[in-house]
């Protein structure tokens, strides 16, 4: 599925935020370089508690975490996130795709796996934000 960059955000000065969580920098800055290009406002923390840090201080509109990472791993920071927003768009990213347990939340989360393919990436926001950055994504 292509793409464009239109289809994901609404107006220039009110681009979906996304949160990118990986302890891996150069994985992260991909991430970002790619979000950003296509008009998305991009974060980056490096482990979760600076994930949770970060969504508290701004207006996040989604979440793209590692599951592997020091202090706090992805599965603690997807409960910890669904219990502060529990509609929050939230996708768990991995290169150890057998090592992902059950992550004992209501809520499923897609798992994507690394390396990412940037249709799938691409597609999966558009299909959390079909009309740009509305702040109640379709559950």
């Amino acid at each position: 599925m292509d793409v464009s960059p239109d289809d994901c955000t609404g107006h220039s000065a009110d681009p979906i935020h996304v949160l990118v969580v990986d302890d891996e920098v150069i994985a992260a800055m991909a991430l970002e370089r790619l979000l950003t290009r296509h008009r998305f406002k991009v974060s980056i923390a490096a482990n979760g508690e600076q994930a949770l840090r970060l969504y508290g201080e701004h207006d996040v509109d989604a979440v793209i975490t590692d599951f592997r990472m020091p202090k706090m791993n992805g599965g603690e920071l997807v409960k910890n996130l669904r219990s502060l927003a529990s509609n929050l768009p939230i996708a768990v990213m991995t290169g150890y795709a057998p090592e992902i347990p059950n992550l004992d939340i209501t809520r499923p989360v897609p798992v994507m796996h690394k390396p990412l393919d940037v249709s799938e990436v691409l597609s999966m926001l558009k299909a959390w934000f079909p009309n740009g950055p509305a702040r109640t994504p379709i559950p």
